[in-house]
Formats: structure tokens, sequence, C-alpha cells
């Protein structure tokens, strides 16, 4: 396969990008992400410093568009492109890692359901996964001629704005540390270069001792969680599908079979650089166990999708050698059609695709009476409601930890009439404290439940109503 495979890989990653990119409602993470990139530059810094726990890439990026258009829903656009990159970066790892079959890979990740549908939002989602594996490709293209430092300092810059955009960009250039010191040790390009990534971030160092306490990294709630892990392939790859296909324990133990091979053929076949791209995944998973910390969400392992098919691929690759060529055909034909199902649920289903907030504007619109107060329990949700009646002249708790939980759910039980609205409560309130708080002064209630989307994104709305009043003889 040449150019025309190539440029026909992107056309399918532009496809599933951009089909319906500027349709759906802003969503909450996007909405905090425009209200931060809203400030001057200095406001940014000190919003994340206070009230944020990621770094400013992608704040300072939405910054720059607001000098361009005030539409917010365009900014989609840029991590749009970003995503298509990262799926050029894909070709050009799986060419080198897997040879003839790499092109393969690199379509199963242009249709990728998981990361077609996080690269629609304006987040730092399509940055960490597209510039982990354009590092990743720049590394490896870097080591084809290790004398020439453009090719160094071309790496280094890409890492430096990997390390700007999230947090787990560290465990990619762990992973690529121990990668080259196994494999490439005398390379003294790469050292330099890292030396010169890490330096460039030093200032912001600061920030992030003040940010780590806030959350995302520092949330204590791997607690029920870690067995989740069993289930991540199917979560992984092909999110979207109907829940009795995602969620059976056929899916995942399929995948896993095919996985785990993939990984056992490229550990006896010495293909370093397909471990070492599962490399930062695995120190995720073992920092996460170690720390107590949770990072095994979907969003968090999006990096991870690369190696998973990589080693699919792999796998059906050494099926084809031992002559089994119909069932390594039939693996990636399987893989293929589920991807491609899921992303066109995720497109054209309502049960599939995420939270209308525009809707459920006008569903609070239309009931909520003067004087109500409401219990944020997920503060973000603000954010996107801003200009509603929920954020206007009404008592307000936005609940971002379990202590603000117990303190908000008791001062909001005072008032007649609350709006409980809870939106990926199990970080800030695993416990449901606000919720129980109001559950016991106001013993009667009325709950909405949105549609539930394939990777469990739902809001829960309660109206809480004090006792009815009883009659005398």
């Amino acid at each position: 396969m040449g150019q025309p495979a190539f440029w026909a890989i992107l056309a399918c990653a532009a496809l599933t990008r951009f089909v319906g990119l500027l349709h759906h409602s802003t969503m909450p993470d996007e909405a905090f992400t425009f209200f931060i990139a809203s400030h001057p530059l200095s406001g940014i810094v000190v919003l994340l410093t206070t009230g944020d726990f990621h770094p400013p890439l992608v704040y300072v990026l939405g910054h720059g568009l607001f000098a361009l258009t005030s539409r917010v829903y365009l900014f989609r656009i840029a991590t749009a492109l970003i995503g298509v990159v990262g799926v050029a970066a894909t070709y050009a790892l799986g060419r080198r890692i897997i040879g003839s079959w790499g092109p393969l890979a690199a379509l199963l990740i242009a249709i990728s359901p998981v990361l077609a549908f996080f690269d629609g939002f304006f987040r730092m989602y399509a940055m960490l996964w597209s510039l982990a594996m354009l590092s990743w490709a720049c590394l490896l293209w870097a080591l084809d001629e290790p004398r020439r430092g453009r090719r160094w300092f071309a790496y280094a810059l890409i890492v430096t704005a990997l390390l700007y955009t999230q947090y787990l960009a560290f465990f990619t250039v762990a992973g690529q540390m121990v990668y080259m010191a196994l494999v490439h040790r005398r390379t003294p390009g790469f050292w330099l270069a890292c030396v010169g990534a890490l330096a460039a971030f030093v200032p912001w160092l600061p920030i992030f001792r003040e940010q780590y306490p806030l959350g995302g990294t520092a949330f204590n709630a791997l607690a029920g969680h870690f067995w989740e892990l069993l289930g991540a392939p199917p979560v992984l790859l092909v999110d979207g599908l109907p829940p009795t296909i995602e969620y059976a324990g056929v899916t995942a133990a399929a995948l896993w079979l095919v996985i785990v091979g993939g990984l056992a053929v490229a550990t006896a076949q010495r293909r370093f650089e397909a471990l070492a791209l599962f490399a930062p995944i695995a120190l995720q998973v073992a920092y996460s166990l170690a720390s107590g910390k949770l990072l095994l969400g979907q969003r968090y392992l999006l990096q991870a999708i690369v190696p998973l098919v990589f080693f699919i691929v792999i796998f059906c690759d050494w099926l084809q050698s031992r002559r089994l060529r119909p069932l390594a055909i039939a693996i990636l034909t399987s893989l293929f059609v589920m991807m491609a199902t899921a992303t066109i649920d995720k497109h054209f289903l309502s049960s599939y695709m995420p939270v209308d907030w525009t809707e459920y504007g006008k569903f609070l619109d239309a009931r909520m009476k003067p004087g109500d107060g409401v219990v944020f329990d997920g503060s973000m949700v603000y954010y996107v409601l801003v200009g509603t009646k929920a954020t206007r002249d009404r008592p307000m708790f936005l609940v971002t930890n379990q202590a603000e939980a117990a303190r908000y759910g008791a001062q909001a039980a005072r008032l007649p009439r609350i709006w409980y609205i809870g939106y990926q409560t199990e970080l800030p309130d695993p416990n449901r404290l606000a919720f129980n708080a109001l559950l016991r002064s106001h013993p009667r209630r009325v709950s909405w439940r949105s549609t539930e989307a394939a990777y469990g994104d739902a809001v829960v709305t309660t109206l809480f109503l004090p006792a009815a009043r009883t009659r005398g003889p």
C-alpha cells in the first residue's frame, strides 16, 4: 500500500470526525474550557491554578481562537483536525512497526468510535492521543538518522506540547525513556531533547503543585473500579454497540484473546516498538494501583487504543504466516464491522449520543419557579446552563468534592424547593452526600433521568419538595 491508501485512510478519519461535528450542543467540559479560554492569559493561569487540574495548552489555543471567532462550536474543527493528524502519525507507526499490514491498523484507528467521539469536542483529549502518537513517530524518525539535530529538535517541540496538553503525557515520556534506555541507550540526541522538553515545563511546575490536590489525578476513587479493566477492550474499541454486545463477556473475552495473542507474538518476535507503545499504559495502570488515583476511565485511556489495535493486527499477521489467513481476515473484518457500526451509532442514533444540553435547559426553564434552589452535583454543568433559569437569580450550590457535597447539601436542605442536578457525580460526590442530605429533609421528590449514552453519560434530575401539609379535622 502506498500514497493512495494513506490519503484514503485520512479521508475516512476526516469523515468520521467532521460528520455532525457542529450539530451537537456544547458539553459541560467544553463550556468550562470556553469559560477559561475567554479570559486574558494571566487570568487563565490564575483560574487553572485555583480551579482546574490540567496544563494550559488547550486553553491558550481556545484563547487564540476567540480572536478569530466568538462561535465557540467552530473550535471543534481544530481538535478534529488534530485527530486526523493523529491518524496520519498512526499510519507512519503502523508501516514501521507492523509492515505491510500497518495501514490496516491505521484504518481501524481512523474509524475508531471512541477516538472519533472525543476528537469532536474542544478539549485536550484529541491533542493528548494525537501528540502522543506523533511523538512516537517523530522519535522513530529521528532514530533513522540520530545525528541530525533538527529531528531531535522537532521531537523536543512535540514532547513539550504534549506535556503542556495533559499530565498523563509524563507516562508517554517515561515509556519512551525506558524504550531508549533498553534499546538505544547511546543516543545523546534523545536525552538532550528530553532534557530540553522537561526544562521547558519547569516554569509550570509551581502551578502543577497547586493543582495536584484539586482533583484529576488526585481523585482517590480507585476502589470499585479496578475490575472495570477486564471490560476495557470493548469500551475502548467498540463503544457504541448495543450494550448486549459491547458488555457481553464473550466480546471482552474474544478481544482479550487476540490482544494477549498479539502481545505474545510481539514479545516473541522482539517487536520492541510495539511493546514500547504499550509501556505508558502499563505505567499509568501501575501508578493508579499504587497511588489509589482513578486513571482507568475511558477518556484517560485513549492513548491505549493504538497499541491495542496494533497487537490485534500483529496477531492476525502471525496467523497469516501460519497459513490461517481466513481466520485472520475474519478477525479483522469482524473488528472493522463492529467499529464502523459503533461509529455510525454514535453519529446517528440518539440513544448513543451525548446529552442534548440545549433541550435540557428548556426542560428546566419550563419547570423552575422563582426561589427554587439548585444543587449542581458535578459543577461543570453550571457552565453549560449559563443563561437558563437554573443559573439566574437563585441560590446555587456547585459541588466539586465530598466536603462541599456535605456542606452544600445541608445548606440547600433549608430551602422549600431544591433541584438536584447530578452529572458525573461519582468523583466529586461518590457517597451521594448531597442527595442524601436533601432526601432526609424533603421526603417528597420527583426524578427524571436522561437517556444514557453508550459511554455511560447521563444526567439525573430530582426536584425535592417539602412534606405535604396535613389538614386538620
